[in-house]
């Protein structure tokens, strides 16, 4: 270790060599300086993945609605004042709300349809089938006992 204890063998300074890692301007060249990352690019990558899943996920309804938020949020936490926003974080910005707009959609549709298809008398016996196969009770008697609703007409 040298005498400034930073770890880096500096010890050839005095024979005409010089450490190509030392911070001194005079003998480094401009190739070798060090580089940093590009500042905001993890909140536009975090907005640009959370967006890709929030629309691969939409039909799921559950997961999309906190993916989407989540990208849309990072996204505008990437987005800096007189800065233009990247590639990255308007794709993830767009899938986000694309994502978030399809799964509420998804959410509306089936809270309208659901009436509407246990009228269907097909439809309704798979649903009780289904109820009473995880349930151990039918659908219907299930909505009657804790809901108060009957689809009978």
């Amino acid at each position: 270790m040298d005498n400034q204890g930073n770890g880096w063998n500096n010890s050839g300074r005095g024979n005409g060599q010089w450490d190509r890692w030392n911070s001194d301007s005079s003998n480094s060249s401009y190739y070798n300086q060090p580089t940093h990352r590009p500042y905001g690019q993890s909140f536009g990558i975090a907005a640009g993945v959370c967006g890709l899943l929030s629309m691969t996920t939409s039909c799921t309804i559950i997961l999309s609605l906190p993916l989407g938020a989540l990208g849309i949020l990072f996204a505008v936490l990437s987005h800096r004042k007189g800065k233009k926003m990247s590639g990255t974080c308007a794709t993830g910005l767009a899938l986000s709300a694309a994502g978030l707009t399809f799964a509420v959609a998804m959410m509306v549709y089936s809270f309208v349809m659901m009436p509407v298809l246990m009228k269907n008398e097909s439809f309704r016996n798979q649903v009780d089938t289904m109820t009473e196969q995880m349930y151990g009770v039918s659908f219907t008697d299930l909505m009657e006992e804790y809901y108060g609703y009957s689809y009978e007409e």
